[in-house]
């Protein structure tokens, strides 16, 4: 959902953040399930986005609130504001800067490629920060310029996915050659396999044992955002531990599992879509 300025009275605010009171609300975008690149450092003498703005890649479900400042209130007074209600509420601080701490006048536009925010400036203050509510991890970053403000919050939760079953093993192997191990989840930008892969990690185990003769190579994929040669390590690190768990705690014989990674080399849907890049992210068997 996209708002425009004239419809301010139909935007809701984010539970998670409370709006600086007498902000004009001017629009929000829920962008769904994507990944997030919260800013955690600034390297002032740095040429590129990349090295310039250091991030935490997060995932989850993204909300994005922007807000016209309140005309007798200055940018400092509101960014303290926040920080106070966030620190009172819970948040943790991760992050924050203010004006030349945020980096040089001439590169603040790099805020943007970087975050996707829409206003920035030279003069700007921004903090990120993070918080356990009812037992699910919240990010938080406000970057508050002369005019405007903006609030994002990304929720972490996996992505809605269905479990892999044997028949769906069977079945995609026989037709394709290759099957996408759905319900494997990692931590956020790792290789730690999450425990809510267990029952996928069992099932896909099983198969393996009722087909002894069966050897595979696991997969990793990614989407296409992100620095390619970080993207191929990933991919190829989280394929490493998907067989490992395979083997160590399911006891496949190793030599049965070959794991690479392409990164976002092969990827099944559109990057220009998050709905396409969600589906690009995944750990793959391939009959070998």
């Amino acid at each position: 959902m996209a708002v425009t300025p004239a419809d301010a009275a139909q935007v809701e605010d984010h539970p998670a953040v409370k709006a600086y009171a007498g902000s004009v609300a001017t629009r929000r975008d829920d962008d769904g399930f994507k990944t997030y690149s919260l800013v955690t450092g600034v390297n002032e003498k740095a040429k590129t986005d990349e090295e310039g703005l250091q991030t935490l890649k997060v995932e989850g479900n993204v909300t994005r609130l922007a807000y016209e400042n309140p005309k007798d209130r200055s940018a400092h007074e509101i960014f303290t504001n926040y920080r106070e209600g966030l620190e009172k509420g819970g948040f943790k601080i991760l992050f924050a800067c203010s004006e030349k701490q945020c980096g040089p006048s001439y590169a603040s536009s790099r805020w943007g490629r970087v975050t996707g925010m829409r206003y920035y400036s030279s003069e700007q203050h921004y903090l990120a920060a993070k918080a356990t509510q009812n037992g699910q991890e919240i990010y938080a970053a406000i970057l508050v310029a002369k005019l405007r403000h903006q609030v994002e919050i990304v929720e972490v939760t996996p992505m809605e996915q269905g479990l892999v079953t044997a028949q769906a093993i069977g079945e995609g192997l026989k037709s394709e050659g290759r099957v996408v191990l759905d319900g494997i989840f990692f931590d956020t930008d790792k290789a730690t396999i999450k425990a809510e892969s267990k029952a996928a990690l069992e099932t896909i185990a099983q198969y393996l044992k009722d087909h002894p003769k069966l050897s595979v190579f696991i997969v990793g994929h990614t989407d296409g955002t992100g620095a390619f040669d970080h993207n191929q390590a990933l991919s190829k690190a989280r394929a490493a531990s998907v067989a490992a768990a395979l083997t160590k705690v399911h006891g496949i014989d190793a030599q049965r599992l070959g794991s690479y990674g392409v990164g976002p080399l092969s990827p099944r849907k559109t990057n220009e879509s998050e709905a396409g890049r969600a589906e690009n992210r995944r750990v793959e068997m391939v009959q070998r």
